[in-house]
Order: C-alpha cells, then structure tokens, then sequence
C-alpha cells in the first residue's frame, strides 16, 4: 500500500468521503511542515515550492517557479549551484549540496539541499524531490567557534605574559613565546619539563584543581638558575563528558613587585639612617629570641647605649654631623657585634642590642670593648673632628626570665642611666 492510500484508509476509518488526489495529499502534507520541500520537473525548473521555502527565500511561490528560485542565490554560490544542478539533471541521479539564500530584505540563510530523483517504472527521470535544511544558526555557531578560536590562538601566542596548556599530571602541551622569554629557556627545552621540575626546590608548586580556577605566587627556576617570582594561575578545559583535558596556565613576572615588597618591609622594620632595625623591627625581635632562648633555656644579655652629649654635636657641628656620628656608631656595632645577634636603634642616640649566648662576665666584657672601639674613633664633619663616647647599660637575659621585653629594656634603661651617673663613656 501507497503513502497516499494510507492516508486515504486513515481519513476513510474516521468517516471523511474524500476523492483527493495523491497531489492533494501532497500538498497537504508539506504545507506546513518546518522543512522547505520543492518539486522539480525533469528538465530541472521548479513546479511546486512549499510555505517554509518560501519563508526561507523571501519568494512567493510563483516567483519561485520555472528558473525563477534561482533569484534568491546568493551571489557567490549561484554559478556553482546552477552547474551543480545541470550536472544533475544531465546524471540523473540524486544530489545534495550546500549554499546559501538572500532574501529581499537582505538577510541570508544557509541550507543543505537535497534533491531525490522520481523515476518511472522502466528507470526514466520523471522529475525531483526535495528539501532544504536551514543550517544557519550551526553555520553561525561553528563560525563562531572556529573564530573564538583563532582569538584564543592569536591571544595565545601574542600574550605578554606567559601562557601554556598543561596535562593533568603537569606535563606541557604548548607554550608561547612570553613564557619562553621569561624563562630563558626555547620551546622545546620548556615541553620536556613538568612543572614542578620549574619550581624552585622548597617552593610550593603550582596546583591544578579540577573544581576551580586557581592563583598562586611561587618562584620558578630560569634556564640559568636564577630564580624568578611569579603568579600563576591555573584554569582547567574539561570535555564533553566533563573530564578534566588540559589547563591553561597564565604566569606573570612579579620580581619587581616582590622586590618592592621586601623594600617596603625592610622600610617598616629598619632604620633609614644607619641600616639597622627600628624600635618596631627590634622589640619583634627582642620578642621573638626572648621565647626562644626561653624554649632551648639559652641565656644572653641586653645592651642599651646612649651616645654621649649628642645634643652638643647637633648644636655646635649641625645635624649633618650628627648623622655621621649616628652612621659611624652603627658601623661600630656591626663591626663588634655578631650576625646573629639583634642590633637596633631605638631613636635619637640610643641603640639597643640583643647578645645571645654570652655569660653576664662575657657581656661586660663586649661593652667595655665596644664602647672602647667608639671612643677610639674619631667623626669629620664639616672640618670637625668629632669624639665619640657612650654609655651602656647592661642586663643578662637570665636574671629576666620572669618579666616581658618591656620590663628587661626598662632595666637596661636604668642601668645605662646608672652608668651616665658615674662617670660617661663606660
């Protein structure tokens, strides 16, 4: 049994008399079906267009008969859709092709068109059959991803940052040339690394996390050795079954901002003048050896020093001198003194130093020296010959052990004064 005479039992069994032809039932049929169906004569000219590829072209129906369908090409496919269609014509056979259609108001539609052959009982051509698919928004939508593509490869390459894609288990697929300039190292040389062979040992390495993008600063070794300080971010490209492909690792250069970093630190905690801690950066660390001497049941001693009639260099030399002098004392104390041990100033003329491991006789003796050394030395300022003395005060560490650095820079405080009230300069 026919399509038609099935649809002609369908309309029987619910009642309907109808003597439609099978053109009707046709006609019917693709009225309204959402794909564009036309019909063709066997010398290829159109006799029948549908509603939707109508809709498509932008053609009423009987402009689109005969050649006239032909009007609604686009431009740049016609001549190559035209021949295709006369070589079908000339085959016999079927065809399928795709192009594009213009309407009127300009707007165009891709389609993929197929054409069946009618053929007659003994193979002859009566005629064809067939659709046109509108692929425009999959048209657009590969487009626009081979063109979000080619974005992200110019992006990729032209990046001023580093770039790379990265498997999984941190081996490299890709790198651009920033990243490869910021390491010193050529692409090729970088791809047979893992990250963590980058990372310089001790250093946390660059994690990947499958839930989310991630950003970490870390130092990377460069072709040479030399470490560099970087952020890294890392974000991860899944599948279409959401299993993790690959990331993409953007690594920017920081040495300068950590630089600036540790400037603004050392700034913070340090003297401008001599070098040394100031009163913050030395009660720190007075602070911090103080609970660890007390951990490990260490000992040592607190010297503070006050230069001696410094107020009458300031006056009589000026403050230029004056800062000489200041300079020249802090020279003293890092020439006598041990790496290890805590030097600051503490404002004006008072120094103050932490000497750790040293016996309350052992202590003395480092003061005496030390103030021995600055009274050996004479300052030049302006022509002046300036002659520096001080006055120390000291406290061992372990007859302390039950107050703060508060209480123990207090007592080294009174023993400094103590010493002044003697006789200056011891």
């Amino acid at each position: 049994m026919t399509q038609v005479s099935h649809v002609r039992a369908a309309l029987a069994l619910t009642g309907v008399e109808t003597q439609a032809s099978s053109e009707d039932v046709f006609r019917a049929l693709t009225a309204q079906t959402p794909v564009a169906i036309f019909v063709a004569r066997s010398d290829g000219t159109y006799e029948y267009v549908n509603r939707r590829w109508c809709e498509l072209t932008g053609l009423s129906p009987d402009a689109a008969l005969g050649d006239g369908w032909t009007a609604a090409l686009h431009p740049d496919d016609a001549a190559r859709v035209v021949a295709a269609w006369c070589e079908t014509q000339e085959l016999g056979g079927d065809s399928a092709s795709e192009y594009r259609f213009v309407r009127p108001d300009g707007t165009v539609s891709w389609v993929e068109s197929y054409a069946t052959a009618l053929l007659s009982g003994h193979g002859q051509v009566l005629g064809w059959v067939g659709t046109c698919v509108d692929v425009t928004a999959h048209k657009q939508a590969k487009h626009e991803l081979m063109d979000a593509g080619e974005r992200f490869r110019a992006a990729f390459h032209k990046a001023p940052i580093g770039m790379g894609l990265v498997t999984p288990e941190g081996r490299w697929l890709q790198v651009n040339e920033a990243f490869c300039r910021l390491l010193g190292y050529a692409a090729d040389e970088l791809m047979e690394l893992n990250i963590a062979d980058l990372t310089v040992p001790g250093d946390a390495t660059v994690q990947v996390d499958e839930a989310d993008d991630t950003r970490s600063e870390t130092r990377y070794l460069r072709a040479d050795g030399t470490p560099l300080w970087v952020a890294a971010s890392t974000t991860l490209v899944r599948g279409s079954n959401r299993e993790p492909l690959y990331y993409v690792v953007q690594v920017e250069d920081i040495g300068d901002r950590k630089q600036t970093e540790r400037e603004l630190r050392r700034l913070a905690d340090h003297d401008s003048l001599t070098g040394l801690l100031n009163r913050r950066g030395f009660m720190e660390g007075l602070r911090r050896e103080l609970r660890r001497m007390e951990r490990r049941g260490e000992y040592g001693a607190l010297f503070l020093l006050d230069l001696d009639n410094f107020k009458l260099v300031n006056d009589t030399a000026g403050h230029p001198a004056g800062d000489q002098v200041l300079r020249a004392t802090a020279d003293v104390l890092r020439r006598r003194l041990r790496a290890t041990d805590v030097i600051g100033r503490l404002g004006g003329d008072e120094f103050a130093v932490l000497v750790l491991n040293v016996t309350p006789r052992q202590a003395v003796e480092i003061a005496n020296a030390t103030t021995d050394a600055l009274r050996s030395m004479t300052v030049t300022a302006g022509g002046i010959s300036l002659q520096v003395t001080a006055s120390v005060g000291v406290v061992a560490v372990d007859e302390m052990r039950d107050g703060n650095e508060e209480d123990l820079l207090a007592a080294a405080d009174r023993a400094m004064y103590h010493a002044k009230s003697l006789l200056r300069g011891r």
